[in-house]
């Protein structure tokens, strides 16, 4: 091979390389002090949920699949912590339905579990890319303005969230 084809394959590489870091760097988490993206999904009760709807409440907006573990043991604090919210306040717990197997199965995990708040069901997968959701379960918090005050990757409990939604 000539040197002259040599720079032409680098050169073209660089350009790849550098046309696909360009396009990583567009895919962003939401992070800390940016504003929620809104987002409409149907729910477990085939009711229409739209987050821009809940502003002017704090929203902890969960996300989780009926095959985690730690998403298994969390629900029971998400049930508790459900009970014991203030009015203000809107749990929402995102299921990755584009995970599981099938629909029917998280809506028979749902009504065997008696999750009694509302769960969306991201069946496209795309809430999750929108909030790049890599581990499970994550939750965030959002403030009365929609802005996101905290991520929290993991299980929570229902004292770790209400000593948040008290800090706002």
């Amino acid at each position: 091979m000539n040197k002259k084809r040599c720079y032409q394959i680098v050169f073209t590489l660089y350009l790849i390389i550098g046309f696909a870091i360009s396009n990583v760097s567009k895919v962003s988490a939401l992070n800390v002090g940016e504003k929620a993206s809104d987002f409409t999904l149907e729910t477990n009760s085939n009711k229409s949920i739209q987050l821009e709807d809940l502003k002017g409440k704090i929203i902890v907006l969960n996300f989780w699949t009926t095959w985690c573990t730690y998403c298994q043991e969390e629900i029971s604090e998400l049930q508790t912590f459900d009970k014991e919210k203030g009015g203000d306040v809107e749990l929402i717990s995102v299921n990755l339905t584009a995970s599981e197997q099938s629909k029917q199965g998280v809506l028979q995990f749902i009504n065997q579990s008696n999750i009694p708040f509302t769960v969306p069901l991201d069946v496209n997968g795309e809430v999750a890319k929108k909030y790049n959701i890599i581990g499970i379960p994550t939750t965030f918090i959002i403030d009365k303005k929609g802005i996101i005050t905290k991520k929290i990757l993991g299980p929570v409990t229902a004292d770790m969230l209400q000593q948040l939604i008290d800090q706002l």
